[in-house]
């Protein structure tokens, strides 16, 4: 009986300890699997974060969203008024900009008040000191201004003008200064020449003025390809083919314009934009001869009739005939100068022309400009290019001419060639006018 007991204590101990085994074993299982999802997971949620401050990069790899936290792990300190600001984000990165604060100084009643910023305009700084602007109050700079690092904004009393405009009596206020400092800060002149302009402004006086507005007007305008006429040996003279369709382009010109009590008295242009370039228009031009083909002819059936000539013979030949080839097409065409001279000329260009005048000027080559001194874009005409230069129907001639400066209406494809000419007089005569542009060779 006790030998029973005995065994079947010893049985249960023994069954005891194999599910204890097993139990062990399936818990270490699952805590590494647990451990090994684990790491999976946070490798999977981490990216790269890029960080930018000041013009300085730093990357730096995270599982965390927080980006206080973010910058912590790049080791990038932020002061109490810095700011964070992600600007790209993603599963596999983050794009983090700091901006720094900038102190601004507020001067205003005697006293001042500093600030540190990040952004923001002259009014946004003053709306952080909840002050309120009066209508006698002058600020300076002005309130749609930028905030800058170390920027001083003043807020003075301003003095009490009365401005007879037009008819009208308006009350305004200027700061202490000149009356041409104040009509300046206000936008007028005077009416008449009865208003000192170096005087004093003191409160409740009253000026004759105009009201000035100036403004800048933009228009969009065409411009139209240059044709360009090359030679070509495999067409016939007299025959013709277009190598490249022309495309029109497009330029915005700008205005300056004058008002004067809202009446327009001044329009001057103040600049011109390339918005589109033109595309050349290329034309091929034949000259190939009746004496081309028979030259062409005589020299097959030679060849043809000699058949013995070596390797080293039929090159040498062949240089030869190329070279005369070549000094054939030297001449593209002939025309007649305006004292009836025969001109040979390579290529022809037909496009616009304006004209310019200098004082004491130096070309971009070095030379002193001259009539028959021409500005163009070099990479168009080269430096030191001969030409002749006329109209179509040879009504306007400006003769022959050399180009040796550089033409800033030319670079932006608007003309071909800038004409240079005595006086300012002869260049607003001659205005913008369709030329031909001869090449000489």
């Amino acid at each position: 009986m006790n030998t029973s007991q005995k065994h079947g204590y010893t049985e249960s101990r023994e069954k005891s300890s194999g599910l204890s085994t097993f139990k062990k074993f399936t818990i270490l299982t699952v805590a590494g699997l647990l451990s090994t999802m684990s790491v999976m997971t946070a490798a999977s949620e981490s990216k790269v974060a890029y960080i930018n401050d000041g013009g300085n990069t730093y990357t730096v790899t995270t599982s965390h969203t927080d980006t206080s936290t973010i910058i912590e792990d790049a080791g990038i300190e932020l002061d109490y008024y810095d700011k964070a600001v992600v600007t790209e984000q993603s599963r596999e990165r983050i794009d983090i900009d700091i901006i720094r604060a900038f102190p601004v100084k507020v001067s205003v009643d005697g006293g001042a008040r500093f600030l540190n910023v990040t952004s923001g305009t002259v009014a946004d700084a003053l709306q952080l000191i909840d002050k309120e602007i009066l209508a006698n109050d002058i600020v300076t700079p002005p309130l749609d201004t930028k905030l800058e690092s170390d920027m001083v904004i003043t807020i003075t009393r301003g003095i009490k003008l009365y401005l007879n405009c037009n008819g009208e009596k308006e009350l305004v206020y200027a700061p202490e200064g000149t009356v041409a400092e104040a009509l300046s800060y206000l936008g007028y002149e005077p009416a008449d020449d009865t208003v000192d302009m170096d005087a004093k402004i003191e409160s409740g006086m009253e000026l004759n003025v105009n009201k000035v507005l100036e403004r800048t007007t933009y228009k969009k305008i065409k411009l139209e390809p240059t044709v360009i006429e090359e030679a070509c040996s495999d067409l016939k003279k007299g025959e013709s083919e277009i190598k490249q369709e022309g495309k029109e382009g497009t330029a915005e010109i700008s205005y300056t314009e004058k008002y004067i009590n809202g009446e327009l008295v001044e329009k001057k242009e103040s600049g011109t934009q390339v918005i589109v370039k033109p595309v050349d228009r290329i034309i091929l031009i034949g000259t190939k001869t009746e004496d081309t083909d028979k030259e062409s002819n005589d020299t097959d059936l030679q060849m043809s009739a000699d058949e013995e000539l070596t390797l080293p013979e039929l090159e040498a030949e062949s240089v030869q005939t190329e070279e005369t080839t070549d000094s054939g097409d030297v001449e593209f065409g002939i025309t007649q100068d305006v004292s009836g001279e025969g001109i040979s000329y390579s290529s022809l260009i037909i496009g616009t022309c304006t004209a310019y005048y200098e004082v004491d000027g130096i070309t971009s080559t070095g030379t002193v400009p001259q009539v028959g001194t021409v500005a163009v874009n070099p990479s168009v005409i080269p430096y030191g290019t001969r030409l002749y230069i006329c109209s179509a129907d040879g009504s306007y001639v400006y003769g022959y001419a050399i180009a040796e400066d550089t033409g800033g209406a030319c670079m932006a494809g608007d003309i071909v060639v800038d004409l240079y000419m005595n006086s300012e007089e002869e260049c607003d005569a001659f205005g913008r006018q369709e030329l031909y542009i001869y090449v000489l060779n």
